[in-house]
């Protein structure tokens, strides 16, 4: 038997002999090019069939590209391959794949050129912020009464700082849409996650409380399970510092405003105390600074301070604790709730 390519008399593998074999022998079948994807809008890649951020494109994600596109020839044994990066042009990368192995027995090795070319697309994250894709809905509310434009705007900030902040590890944190009603103030966020987050920190920053409902808004087929909207409420309390509250028979003025608690001066004795954000619905607002009034002191002893009613002008007695320098004649801040006269 002869060669077909050069009719020497040897043993031949697919009709030709060792040496025109093994200059025949294609390692690798390779297209004419390979692509990759990257997001047209933040620029995040294709990798591993997950989108990720890179900011650059590395040879790993050229790499990754070429070998879903090239074969290994199946009588090649010991394959290795190399890509090199010639020149790059735009979104086009030339490179040269260097491919070695072993075939018939023998040491093998060509180099294959190849174009990389940059296909651009939409991220699946991008692909729901422009469609206006959110998981939350915080709603910002105050607690039996309206809310105030400057508490508005002090959310407003707070919220976009906290977008800013949070969607370096998170895509979806996003407001896609604001709307001010006339009980507050909503905002659509991508992301139930950061959604979840900035409503515990605004708890955290203005107080109040916070309450989470949800409700299936359709069905994903591809992974057979429901999709869920999650409202959540921040409601700031009704009373700012300084304010009067009654908790449980007594009257307290509001000193603090925490996160978990927040802190009342009991007028009767001017202690203070903490009081969970767990008893807010046993607590009645009753007064603001707007009902403190002045009124006259018209007797002092060791244990008592007489002044005047601020309506109906009779003397009044009252236990008198104040470390404070008081003189007969002289003015001093009271408050009348529940008909009784508190010294602040």
């Amino acid at each position: 038997m002869f060669c077909l390519l050069c009719s020497s008399e040897e043993k031949l593998y697919d009709g030709l002999c060792k040496s025109c074999f093994l200059k025949e022998f294609e390692l690798v079948e390779v297209p004419e090019y390979a692509t990759f994807k990257a997001c047209s809008h933040c620029g995040a890649i294709q990798k591993h069939e997950k989108w990720v951020q890179s900011g650059y494109y590395d040879d790993e994600i050229i790499n990754d590209a070429i070998r879903k596109e090239i074969k290994i020839n199946d009588k090649l044994s010991n394959a290795q391959i190399t890509t090199e990066i010639l020149n790059n042009r735009g979104r086009v990368y030339e490179c040269v794949l260097h491919v070695t192995g072993d075939v018939i027995g023998e040491p093998i090795e060509k180099d294959y050129p190849i174009d990389v070319k940059v296909e651009k697309s939409v991220c699946p994250d991008c692909s729901k912020f422009f469609s206006g894709y959110y998981e939350a809905v915080i709603q910002l509310r105050a607690d039996d009464r309206k809310l105030e434009d400057e508490e508005i705007n002090e959310a407003d900030i707070f919220i976009a700082n906290e977008i800013q902040r949070i969607s370096k590890t998170n895509k979806l944190a996003y407001v896609t849409e604001r709307t001010v009603l006339k009980e507050g103030v909503d905002y659509q966020v991508g992301s139930y996650n950061a959604a979840h987050k900035i409503a515990v920190n605004l708890q955290k920053n203005f107080g109040g409380t916070i309450k989470e409902s949800r409700k299936i808004v359709g069905r994903d087929k591809s992974k057979s399970r429901d999709l869920y909207r999650t409202w959540l409420s921040v409601r700031l309390p009704s009373f700012h510092k300084n304010d009067f509250i009654e908790y449980e028979d007594e009257i307290y003025q509001i000193k603090k405003i925490g996160s978990h608690k927040f802190m009342g001066m009991n007028l009767k004795d001017h202690s203070e105390e903490s009081i969970s954000w767990k008893q807010y619905d046993k607590i009645n607002k009753i007064a603001t600074m707007d009902d403190v009034c002045e009124t006259t002191i018209t007797n002092i002893t060791p244990t008592e301070i007489q002044v005047l009613d601020p309506d109906t002008y009779m003397t009044v007695d009252l236990k008198y604790n104040d470390d404070h320098n008081h003189n007969i004649g002289s003015q001093i801040n009271v408050i009348k709730i529940k008909e009784r006269i508190y010294i602040l």
